[in-house]
């Protein structure tokens, strides 16, 4: 059987499963404008507190007025009470609680150090750190205005009191993502394991379902054509496909939600080819071994959560377990997320992602004979 023949079958077969199609086409534009939503703003604001104001002072109320001039919080309540203040936190009316205490400004008149308590929903770090972020602003604000004014009416020059409550300025420069947004680092990096895994998805329906049918003794190219063709055929297919879905992502979608480009479309197009060529033939191999097309969809969908942790990007590659990190750089997702961020996002040379590059041939080598032995024992 001819090369083009096997092309031409493969192609028929892919086209005519809905399932692999709806996948493969639909899955991945769907998530491109679904996933990013969440997160289209940047950066929080206006995240709503509540404030039990036990005090009751003018420099209370000053601390409330400047929490709520800041573009992360927004006082939506005023409670007199810390019972009602948590049913109103445990029923998702407010995402925190301040607590000013008794007596507040007579101890700072005291020279004494009073505790402001701030608690919020740690449930999503965003938000928790967008409130801690607007409380702290505010609070630092106050006591440096505190401080300054109780050394101006000690006759201290108004240089030497604002050196003596800050005798440094801190600048701070991010070097990558300037805008602190979640979206610039989480965006580009699930974008790559929405790829990987909507591809394996699909090669793994494409592979399981013609096992199942040559195990119901079902006659066709699959049983007769050479091995190495129908492996070179789903390359060409898969890889030609995704690698539009590549440039789709890492252009028009990034465009769309204004996330950072610094690569160059030769560079990422390079390293591009490598990851798909490993993920291709990762789901060629994952769809060798497959009894049943069903399997594929759950058991790559479950996967997809360990992935995502053990990838660096959400949890620090130095805080996972080595054996963890070891076993994750089985699988193209890994070592592509961190060069694509690195190329991408941070504006790193082609030549400092070269390790992940040459993984990625190795993944690609690898899955290919180990697909080869095993596409091979079944038509035996």
């Amino acid at each position: 059987m001819r090369f083009v023949e096997t092309l031409k079958a493969e192609a028929k077969s892919i086209l005519a499963d809905r399932a692999i199609i709806l996948t493969i086409i639909g899955g991945v534009i769907l998530y491109a404008f679904l996933y990013p939503q969440p997160y289209a703003k940047q950066s929080v604001s206006r995240l709503k507190i509540t404030v039990v104001d036990q005090d009751q002072s003018s420099i209370s109320r000053d601390i409330i007025f400047k929490l709520n001039a800041t573009p992360q919080i927004t006082v939506a309540r005023h409670d007199a009470s810390m019972l009602d203040a948590q049913k109103a936190l445990e029923q998702g009316a407010v995402k925190a609680i301040l607590l000013i205490p008794k007596e507040f400004q007579r101890d700072l008149l005291l020279k004494r150090s009073p505790t402001i308590a701030l608690g919020a929903d740690s449930s999503y770090f965003l938000i928790y750190g967008g409130v801690l972020e607007g409380a702290m602003k505010s609070i630092l604000t106050q006591s440096a205005g505190i401080k300054i004014a109780t050394l101006l009416k000690e006759q201290t020059p108004i240089n030497h009191a604002k050196d003596a409550y800050a005798p440094y300025s801190l600048k701070t420069l991010n070097l990558f993502n300037q805008e602190n947004s979640y979206i610039q680092y989480v965006v580009p990096a699930v974008f790559v394991l929405i790829l990987q895994q909507t591809l394996l998805i699909g090669l793994g329906i494409f592979g399981g379902g013609l096992n199942e049918r040559r195990r119901e003794g079902e006659e066709g190219y699959f049983t007769q054509a050479p091995i190495w063709h129908m492996i070179l055929s789903r390359f060409l297919l898969f890889g030609s496909l995704f690698l539009l879905h590549l440039l789709f992502y890492f252009g028009f979608s990034f465009e769309l939600f204004g996330v950072t480009r610094v690569a160059s479309i030769s560079d990422l197009l390079l390293f591009g080819v490598g990851f798909l060529s490993a993920s291709i033939a990762l789901g060629i191999f994952i769809g060798s071994l497959l009894n049943s097309r069903e399997i594929a969809t759950p058991m790559i969908l479950f996967s997809s959560l360990p992935l995502v942790f053990s990838a660096g990007f959400v949890w620090p590659i130095e805080s996972l377990p080595t054996v963890v990190h070891t076993l994750s750089l089985l699988v193209p997702s890994t070592p592509a997320i961190e060069g694509f961020l690195q190329l991408n996002q941070m504006g790193a040379s082609f030549a400092m992602v070269r390790e992940n590059y040459l993984i990625l041939w190795l993944q690609t080598a690898s899955y290919l004979l180990l697909s080869y032995g095993v596409m091979r024992r079944r038509l035996r």
